[in-house]
């Protein structure tokens, strides 16, 4: 379904709250824009409203398309939520229309994923799952979906989350996220059944303390206790106390405010 622009707010801001909105920047002069129309205007047609196509005269419409930094035209930006969430400029062939928006549409799955990765960083693993298995019971072949399933319960369910990821081989593409789940899973293996292997001492009780903080999703108390533990002993546990404090740092986001926080005493107590 296309028509053209008659209030910004209501046709493309509102409108994408509820479904996907491309909006076709264009102009009648442009030679592009011509074989591009039609092409976006078919598969929109075929769409049958599952995404709405808003065209913009940028004559009739400068001030948008100065707003929008459009310099060249066709430009087509894919708005959902309010925000653009992805753009071309140019015309692409029909082929590489259907590629692009298949990529870029989102889907209940991929705003389901998004979300559970929401919620991951913010420790709320138990609603990411439930975001999850729904997904991963329709799609139980998904990698990524078992990827994150695995890291949303490895905290409450750490031997069934490490079995979700024991099939991925070195070099899938959720190699990191599976290594994710290996290392916080071997951790907590150690905290509930293997505590016994390491010898009695203050840094022992240091270290289980930080493990019982990290099943229970305490990042920072977690995250705190490890590096403490690597100043004494950057290798202790086998590799088990870096490789788990490496991994919270990754599942919270190399950005979150606990591991820039703790990152540098890392690398200096495992770099020595």
């Amino acid at each position: 379904m296309a028509h053209d622009l008659s209030d910004f707010q209501t046709d493309i801001i509102d409108q994408s709250q509820r479904t996907p909105v491309l909006v076709d920047f264009w102009a009648a002069w442009c030679g592009p824009c011509k074989m591009l129309g039609p092409v976006l205007e078919k598969l929109a047609g075929e769409a049958a409203g599952r995404w709405m196509l808003v065209k913009i005269d940028t004559d009739a419409h400068q001030d948008l398309a100065a707003q929008f930094g459009i310099r060249g035209i066709p430009n087509v930006k894919l708005f959902h939520h309010g925000e653009v969430i992805a753009e071309f400029a140019g015309a692409l062939p029909e082929p590489q229309l259907r590629a692009w928006l298949n990529e870029h549409l989102p889907t209940p799955k991929r705003e389901g994923m998004a979300r559970a990765r929401e919620l991951l960083r913010a420790g709320r693993g138990a609603e990411a799952a439930a975001a999850l298995q729904p997904l991963a019971a329709a799609e139980p072949q998904d990698a990524e979906l078992a990827v994150l399933l695995a890291r949303a319960t490895m905290f409450d369910h750490p031997k069934q989350a490490a079995a979700r990821v024991s099939h991925l081989p070195a070099g899938h593409a959720w190699t990191d996220d599976a290594e994710i789940v290996r290392a916080i899973t071997a951790a907590l293996h150690t905290l509930q059944h293997d505590s016994d292997r390491l010898l009695a001492s203050p840094l022992r009780d240091i270290y289980l303390v930080a493990l019982r903080d990290l099943q229970s999703q305490r990042f920072r108390e977690a995250a705190q206790g490890l590096v403490s533990v690597l100043q004494e002993k950057p290798n202790y546990d086998d590799g088990r106390a870096k490789a788990a404090c490496l991994a919270v740092f990754k599942h919270l986001g190399m950005r979150h405010p606990i591991t820039e926080e703790f990152s540098r005493a890392y690398s200096m107590a495992v770099n020595v």
